[in-house]
C-alpha cells in the first residue's frame, strides 16, 4: 500500500526544479574565491544585457536613495558590493526563469517579493544583528515555490488569489489539501538547488510556521529566528501595500513576532508607515 508520504514525494519529483542560470552560478563561483574581484563581478553581469538593464533600474530606484543616477554596471557593482550584486541578480534571474517558461501568474505576482526583499533589508538595518543581504535574499525567494506550483497546476493562480489570505487557514495547509504539497516545501528545494545559504533555505521551508519556530527553545533569540520574524513583518507590510486586509496570519502571530525582536506595536506601526511610504515612492 502506498503511503501519503510516498505520493507526496512522487508529486514533488514530478515538479521540475529549474537549475540556477549561468550568470548566478558564475557569480557564486566568484564569491567563493579567497579574494573576489569586483571588476570580474561587473564583467559577469555585463555579459547578460537584459539582467544588466534590470540591475541598473533596480539600483536607481527609491530603495537605494542615490543622489546621482547610475549609468553603468561597473558603477552599480562598485556601489552595491559583491553580495548585494549577487542578491539582486539572483532575484532578477529567478523572475526571468519563470516568466520565460510561459507560466501564467496573477497580477503583481513578481512585484510582491521585490517589495518584501527591500522592506526586509530595511527592517534588518533598524533591528540590527542580522545581515541585510541575507534578509534581502530571503525576501526574494521565500515564495518562489508559488511559481513551481503554477507550472505544475493550471488552476493554481486562481487558487492562490482565492486562498492567499483565507480565513479557512494558512495557505500552505490549504495547498496540502488541494495538491499534496505546498509552496514552502517546493521553495526549499528550489533555493537549495540554486545554492542559497542553508539557514535561508530552512527559513523558506518553515516561514508559515513562524509562531512555532519562534517559540522553540523558550523563544531563544537566534539569527535565523530574527530573519524569520523580519520576513513576517515585511510580508505584512507588503500585504497592506496591496490592500490585502485583514491579514489573518499576521493577526494570529504578531504578538510573538514583535516580542521576538523586542518591538512594541506602536513602534512597529511607525516602521510600517515608513516602509509603506518607501514602497509608494518606489
Amino acid at each position: 500500500m502506498t503511503s501519503d508520504r510516498d505520493e507526496t514525494q512522487k508529486l514533488i519529483d514530478g515538479i521540475k526544479i529549474p537549475p540556477a542560470p549561468f550568470i548566478v552560478t558564475k557569480l557564486q563561483e566568484e564569491l567563493q574565491k579567497d579574494d573576489p574581484i569586483l571588476a570580474d563581478v561587473a564583467n559577469i553581469v555585463a555579459q547578460d544585457v537584459a539582467i544588466s538593464a534590470l540591475v541598473l533600474r533596480t539600483v536607481n530606484s527609491a530603495f537605494f536613495g542615490l543622489r546621482v543616477k547610475v549609468n553603468s554596471i561597473q558603477q552599480a557593482t562598485s556601489l552595491l558590493g559583491i553580495h548585494n550584486t549577487l542578491n539582486i541578480v539572483t532575484g532578477l534571474a529567478l523572475r526571468r526563469t519563470f516568466e520565460t517558461s510561459g507560466t501564467a501568474s496573477p497580477p503583481n505576482f513578481w512585484d510582491s517579493p521585490a517589495n518584501v526583499a527591500m522592506v526586509s533589508a530595511k527592517i534588518a538595518k533598524v533591528i540590527g544583528g542580522v545581515p541585510q543581504d541575507e534578509a534581502y535574499m530571503l525576501g526574494l525567494f521565500h515564495n518562489a515555490g508559488h511559481g513551481l506550483l503554477m507550472q505544475k497546476f493550471s488552476d493554481y493562480p486562481a487558487f492562490l488569489q482565492e486562498n492567499l489570505n483565507s480565513v479557512r487557514g494558512v495557505i500552505t495547509d490549504l495547498e496540502e489539501q488541494q495538491y499534496n504539497t505546498n509552496h514552502a516545501v517546493l521553495g526549499y528545494f528550489l533555493a537549495r538547488s540554486w545554492g542559497l545559504e542553508r539557514d535561508i533555505v530552512e527559513i523558506i521551508r518553515d516561514h508559515h510556521n513562524a509562531v512555532e519556530k519562534l517559540t522553540e527553545n523558550g523563544g531563544k533569540v537566534t539569527k535565523e529566528g530574527s530573519l524569520l520574524a523580519i520576513l513576517k513583518m515585511a510580508e505584512h507590510i507588503d500585504k497592506l501595500f496591496w490592500s490585502i486586509t485583514p491579514d489573518h496570519e499576521w493577526e494570529q502571530g504578531k504578538e510573538v513576532i514583535l516580542g521576538y525582536v523586542g518591538m512594541s506595536e506602536p513602534d512597529f506601526d511607525d516602521l510600517r508607515d515608513d516602509m509603506s511610504d518607501m514602497l509608494i515612492s518606489g
